[in-house]
């Protein structure tokens, strides 16, 4: 190769490994985490009224930032699942954020998203009757919208999106927030949409958390997966975020429609949502791709721990030493490869290093997992890179044939420059985040918070789990 391209530049050395680029399906582009800014994590219910108290940097900002801790980690395309993507200036910042992932040089999905019901919780106008004036109050101004303008205006910044940024580097994506807060008229727009598209992808957290299942059988008598398939909502274009809370015919329901899964291992642990059941989907044969949803195990967005993370968990289906052995390496190592590209959108050979594919590609330093201080020559690459690879051996990142990051250092970016600019900003706006009187009313809004969502749980049709992890009789 050096005598037919004498003059192309060489990145690496003899004891790199070369691999593709890895993908994140599930992000929601925050940059900062809800930890940097001071909030830790609880039940995902409570982590709501817990968020609405932190500082948000302009989509910008965030965008260049999460495109930083994605590609210095190995990450050459993300999923930019947005939240609340509605209001007069929507449009403005969805090109904001989208400008700046096209300047760092990632690869990006973009997916707008909104919420059309259940936009403070489940339910929301049968909890506003159970409060006591003054909190009835507090909260009937975050329950009060117009769902068929939120829908009427998604509809129109999704078009408009994808007729003006959709292409080979950054791809369209439909993406109602959640499964619980779309109405049944919006899921058929999009549903209708995506058709017409020839089959445009369509992302949707869904069954993230027991409340949402059991609400889902107290209002369609049916988990929120069967519903979605009366609606025609599920197919080979539909990736369904979370699917923690899923029963055995949910299971069946997306593997005969062919629909996807993004399965985000420490984000369910860090919101205390349960374990994915991704080892029996994967017996099913339903696409499981790697989501990190800003919310990584160790707070800096490293795919390779995920990863490690995803198969650590699904190792605990069961007792059986025979007929339930733990899933592959390479099987892992494809969530965040050629499992996730199939969500997104992009051509078929995305996630791969085949003839054609795009030149996405990460180098990365194998000497900690070499030589700290011996490693087997047995061991398989797959293998090695699952357990022993980390996000900061990632020494160059390489994005349709463009050198990224080369030898550490960004080609792209100033990173400090952006660096000081968040600070500035946060140093001016943190305060502003919550004033005296909303973190009161969102105090003693809890108990009765608690007592809703416990309430809820009556409806809950779980029985025996997935994950037996231990007995308590």
């Amino acid at each position: 190769m050096r005598a037919k391209y004498p003059d192309a530049e060489v990145i690496g050395g003899p004891e790199s490994i070369v691999m593709p680029g890895l993908i994140d399906a599930h992000s929601h582009g925050r940059g900062l985490s809800p930890i940097q800014k001071g909030v830790l994590y609880d039940y995902l219910e409570n982590a709501f009224l817990d968020w609405s108290s932190m500082v948000y940097l302009p989509n910008d900002l965030c965008a260049a930032l999460s495109a930083v801790r994605h590609l210095r980690m190995g990450c050459t395309s993300i999923h930019h699942t947005g939240w609340n993507d509605e209001g007069p200036r929507a449009l403005e910042n969805a090109r904001l954020a989208i400008e700046s992932y096209r300047r760092s040089g990632i690869r990006l999905a973009y997916s707008p998203a909104v919420r059309d019901r259940n936009r403070f919780c489940i339910d929301e106008a049968e909890f506003l009757k159970t409060l006591p004036s003054e909190l009835h109050a507090f909260v009937a101004p975050m329950t009060r919208y117009d769902a068929r303008k939120i829908a009427d205006d998604y509809m129109a910044l999704f078009d408009t999106l994808k007729q003006s940024e959709d292409g080979p580097m950054s791809r369209v994506l439909h993406g109602p927030s959640w499964a619980h807060g779309t109405t049944d008229e919006f899921f058929t727009r999009i549903r209708d949409s995506a058709n017409a598209g020839g089959g445009t992808p369509i992302h949707i957290h869904t069954l993230q958390t027991p409340h949402q299942r059991a609400w889902s059988i107290k209002t369609f008598g049916c988990s929120l997966v069967e519903h979605l398939d009366r609606l025609g909502v599920l197919g080979p274009n539909t990736t369904l975020g979370h699917a923690v809370w899923l029963s055995e015919r949910d299971i069946e329901i997306m593997a005969d429609r062919g629909a996807s899964t993004t399965h985000h291992a420490s984000c369910n642990l860090h919101v205390r949502n349960g374990i994915s059941p991704i080892w029996y989907m994967m017996q099913k044969g339903i696409n499981v791709a790697l989501g990190l949803d800003d919310k990584s195990l160790n707070d800096d967005d490293d795919p390779f721990m995920e990863l490690r993370m995803s198969a650590m968990l699904s190792r605990v289906p069961g007792f059986d030493l025979g007929t339930m052995p733990p899933l592959t390496s390479a099987q892992i190592l494809s969530m965040g490869t050629t499992n996730a590209a199939r969500t997104l959108g992009f051509v078929p050979q995305h996630g791969t290093l085949h003839a054609n594919a795009p030149a996405d590609v990460i180098v990365l330093d194998s000497a900690s997992m070499l030589h700290d201080p011996w490693t087997s020559d047995r061991l398989a690459i797959s293998d090695l890179l699952l357990w022993r690879a980390k996000g900061q051996d990632v020494t160059d990142v390489v994005v349709d044939g463009r050198v990224v990051i080369c030898n550490r250092q960004f080609k792209t970016l100033d990173v400090e420059a952006l660096y000081a600019e968040i600070r500035h900003y946060v140093k001016h706006h943190e305060a502003k985040a919550a004033t005296p009187e909303r973190t009161a009313g969102l105090q003693a809004l809890r108990p009765y918070f608690h007592a809703w969502h416990r309430n809820m749980l009556s409806y809950l049709d779980v029985t025996e789990p997935f994950y037996r992890v231990n007995g308590r009789i």
